[in-house]
């Protein structure tokens, strides 16, 4: 039995080695185009050649071409976009706060430290606004309301001096004292 086992396993075995190396054909996509005629279902047009009538008194051109308005109704397409500017003007100063910049320059749970920092920026920048905001027990003492990161950048160098480890951080400002600050000019 054992002997029966062991050549039936060979037979496979060898059936399966001749098999892998026979030579297989494979069909190449250039010998079996595709090839239909469609000229059947396509849809035909003729074509007519358009005939133009040619009138023998010349025309002369319109000398008013321009459209009448309504003269009870005077320019209201004028009063409706007016009341439409009025309207996002209004809302647009409305807006006070906007997504800006602001610089973080102490957070501890020191008060007197915190309004050292807020005395130090109303002494050296009189323009920056300081913000002192506590969530308990951290102080945080955030200055200046930026537009724009660049800003910001200017006066950071300016702080460092005092307070190495101020940082930019994104928040909400004004956009009115934003629009005051001059980041050109050098402050002591």
């Amino acid at each position: 039995m054992r002997l029966k086992m062991k050549f039936l396993w060979t037979l496979q075995l060898g059936i399966i080695i001749i098999s892998g190396c026979s030579k297989k054909s494979v069909v190449s996509s250039s010998s079996s185009e595709y090839r239909e005629d469609l000229a059947a279902v396509r849809p035909r047009y003729d074509y007519v050649e358009p005939s133009f009538e040619k009138s023998e008194t010349p025309t002369a051109p319109k000398a008013n071409n321009i459209p009448k308005t309504n003269p009870d109704r005077p320019l209201y397409v004028n009063k409706k976009l007016e009341t439409v500017l009025d309207t996002l003007a209004k809302h647009n100063k409305s807006i006070r706060f906007i997504n800006g910049f602001r610089i973080q320059i102490y957070v501890g749970n020191v008060r007197q430290e915190a309004d050292g920092a807020k005395s130090y920026i109303y002494q050296a920048f009189p323009d920056l606004n300081p913000y002192v905001s506590y969530s308990q027990p951290t102080y945080r003492v955030k200055v200046g309301d930026f537009m724009y990161r660049s800003d910001a950048e200017q006066y950071l160098e300016l702080i460092r001096e005092q307070y190495s480890s101020a940082l930019i951080l994104a928040d909400r400002v004004d956009i009115k004292r934003s629009l005051m600050l001059n980041p050109s000019a050098d402050s002591n």
